[in-house]
């Protein structure tokens, strides 16, 4: 169920409007009947899995309260242990086993096969580093277990952030499913707002340059240096607006019900270095890596050359993350290195580069290491790093119309970044409300008609 389509708005609109009769319990209850019931759609199979991944929760985090009122340090340790590799393996049985044993055979020259027929559960990334958090948080005295399943299973599965986040913290999101909700009309104009947003960001400017995106990428020999370049600019474009427009509308969603997500995105195209654009671009997946992978591995605090391992080794998994791929290994290498290369070289400069020169520098990086993240192989990868270097030819159809309707996604972010508001509209006097709000709807209307395209972080 797209979260772009009728039939989520038909679940919101209902959900809502039942939601409100209930008390605070029952209101935990119905949002994971709900929640629920959202995901059967997909596959109703795999409400077991989830179902699995509550429990794997619920318990070690209990045991280690246990433990710990026992002063048995070591029982709780093993508890928190078991939580951890019991969810990782959950994960790497569903998403990595068939990539690492074909890796592995193809490795050896072996001709034969030991992939096995499973589908990758929707949102298994996002749910499985949800429950290794609570348990881990748990463990280090952040938060006190929940005694009431239904609450950890709502934290979960709350159905706005279930399939690709924000990958919320147990500590700011549990409390608010433990008290009553109150939602006031500044709350529900907010969540309408992002909600717009998120659609306009989603349906005008991401799907739109996904057209051209897929021609490019389709057949890179086509266009030659200056359409492949256009290409992976556009694709730099889509990524961006793709989700963040569905944070937007995810984040929009819970304040309908009375909940806050964490922002996922600060405008992250226009950071002055590469370490800047990692605290605004998918801050719960980057702040998730420094907390529970980076810092763990002794952070910078073991030298330089340990700082390098572990920059390295945090974005190499965090590219794995994404997905069962080397060229997801590559793409987190590459800003491993450029995570590397910026802490060699910023202690060392005497000036203040100026803004002009640092984003867009920047945002060239970023684009370039996009690249291996869109391509479906290692040798398309290589066919666009060939087209941006080739003899210029024919553009991509409806390029320069893709550009413009792309330079909208700005009449957002720019008020957004001045007002540092990212519901800047209702405090607006309600002429230039209109003015601003009607062009918006009406793009989205107009662009109804284009294909219907996923989500891209759908697929981790």
């Amino acid at each position: 169920m797209q979260f772009n389509s009728l039939p989520f708005f038909a679940l919101l609109a209902g959900s809502l409007a039942i939601y409100f009769h209930l008390p605070c319990r029952k209101q935990n209850l119905f949002l994971v009947l709900v929640s629920y019931a959202f995901y059967a759609v997909w596959d109703w199979r795999f409400c077991f899995l989830m179902l699995v991944a509550t429990l794997v929760g619920f318990y070690p985090a209990l045991a280690i309260k246990r433990a710990r009122a026992a002063s048995n340090e070591r029982f709780a340790r093993r508890q928190m242990l078991g939580g951890v590799i019991l969810s990782l393996g959950i994960l790497g049985a569903f998403k990595y086993y068939n990539f690492f044993a074909e890796s592995f055979l193809t490795l050896i020259g072996s001709q034969s096969s030991l992939a096995l027929k499973i589908i990758l559960p929707a949102g298994i990334s996002f749910y499985i580093f949800h429950t290794i958090s609570y348990v881990v948080d748990v463990y280090r005295g952040e938060l006190e277990p929940t005694e009431d399943f239904m609450e950890l299973a709502l934290f979960l599965a709350f159905f706005p952030q279930l399939i690709a986040g924000p990958i919320a913290r147990a500590k700011s999101l549990l409390p608010q499913c433990q008290r009553p909700r109150v939602v006031s009309q500044a709350d529900f104009n907010d969540g309408l707002t992002l909600i717009a947003f998120g659609l306009f960001r989603k349906i005008v400017v991401a799907d739109t340059a996904g057209s051209v995106v897929d021609q490019v990428f389709d057949a890179p020999e086509q266009y030659g240096s200056v359409g492949v370049a256009m290409g992976v600019l556009l694709y730099a474009i889509q990524i961006y607006n793709d989700f963040a427009g569905y944070s937007d509308l995810a984040r929009g969603s819970a304040k309908l019900f009375g909940f806050d997500l964490i922002t996922n995105f600060r405008h992250p195209y226009f950071s002055r270095n590469i370490s800047e654009f990692w605290k605004r671009w998918h801050i719960s997946l980057s702040s998730w890596l420094r907390d529970y992978l980076y810092i763990p591995l002794g952070g910078s605090r073991k030298g330089t050359a340990r700082t390098y391992i572990n920059l390295m080794l945090t974005m190499l998994l965090g590219g794995l993350w994404h997905g069962a791929s080397w060229n997801f290994v590559i793409w987190g290498g590459l800003h491993g290195l450029f995570l590397c290369g910026y802490h060699f070289v910023e202690p060392k400069l005497k000036l203040r580069v100026p803004d002009w020169i640092a984003v867009p520098a920047v945002f060239a990086l970023v684009a370039l290491a996009w690249i291996p993240f869109r391509s479906s192989d290692f040798g398309s990868t290589v066919s666009i790093f060939k087209g941006l270097f080739s003899a210029p030819k024919n553009l991509p159809p409806y390029l320069f119309y893709s550009l413009l309707v792309l330079a909208l996604s700005l009449a957002v972010d720019i008020p957004q970044m001045r007002t540092k508001d990212e519901t800047f509209l209702w405090k607006w006097p309600v002429g230039k409300r209109f003015a601003f709000a009607m062009p918006m709807l009406l793009l989205i209307i107009l662009s109804g008609d284009l294909p219907s395209r996923a989500f891209i972080y759908f697929q981790f």
